[in-house]
């Protein structure tokens, strides 16, 4: 483990350099090609669809008793949900969302587990993840994930701005320079990359998994190196 986060101490003002280059291009392989693992988590669990949906989750077993899982982009879809759920322990309370209305057995579903509760409406036009969290009363997100179609450029920042979130796994959308932008807001706030995994029907989705440098010691996460680029206020 020493020599891997030497390495990366010794490569990251080279990586941060070629990322800033990659993502003035238009090739998103030779983006996600680029960019390179800010922490090790050895414990990497993979969460929900093999395919499409999928989300690597780092050591979701060490989360906190009555903790907060927040599931944004649901489209009927809750095999995440479902086995986030029972992998943490069933002891954590879930809230989904979606901008459409879902199914009854989907409703029926999130309630079955722990009294969990879906919103209805596009994040952030008409509804916010604040308005979620304080309605339902919770002020610390331990597992946030995130695929909502591009709404996430405008709709995550308020959120680590104002609560405290452990863990992101978050598909973006959009041109290499959007993907960096959306990677150096939530590097702004503390977040570290520790997985990437491109979506292969989706050239312009990957998916990037997050965790929060004030939460690597409870998941048992190693830091590497800060590879994403500062942000230029």
């Amino acid at each position: 483990m020493k020599e891997l986060r030497r390495a990366a101490l010794i490569s990251a003002t080279s990586d941060r350099k070629t990322i800033l280059t990659a993502a003035t291009g238009t090739d998103h392989k030779d983006f996600y090609a680029k960019v390179k693992m800010e922490v090790y988590c050895e414990q990497k669990e993979r969460i929900g669809e093999h395919m499409d949906g999928g989300k690597y989750v780092c050591n979701p077993k060490k989360v906190k008793r009555d903790c907060t899982l927040v599931s944004l982009g649901l489209n009927n879809q809750i095999g995440y949900d479902k086995h986030i759920f029972e992998v943490t322990g069933k002891r954590c309370k879930i809230l989904g969302a979606d901008k459409g209305t879902q199914k009854p057995e989907t409703i029926d579903a999130y309630a079955s587990m722990n009294g969990g509760r879906i919103f209805v409406g596009k994040i952030p036009d008409e509804l916010t993840i604040l308005k979620m969290m304080e309605s339902s009363g919770r002020d610390e997100v331990e597992l946030l994930k995130i695929d909502i179609e591009g709404g996430e450029h405008t709709g995550l920042e308020p959120l680590i701005k104002d609560y405290f979130v452990c863990q992101i796994l978050i598909e973006i959308h959009g041109t290499p320079a959007e993907h960096l932008r959306m990677l150096q807001t939530m590097a702004k706030y503390g977040f570290r990359l520790f997985n990437i995994d491109p979506n292969p029907v989706c050239v312009e989705c990957c998916e990037y998994s997050l965790i929060n440098e004030l939460c690597m010691a409870q998941f048992g996460a190693i830091p590497l190196a800060i590879t994403i680029p500062a942000k230029e206020e």
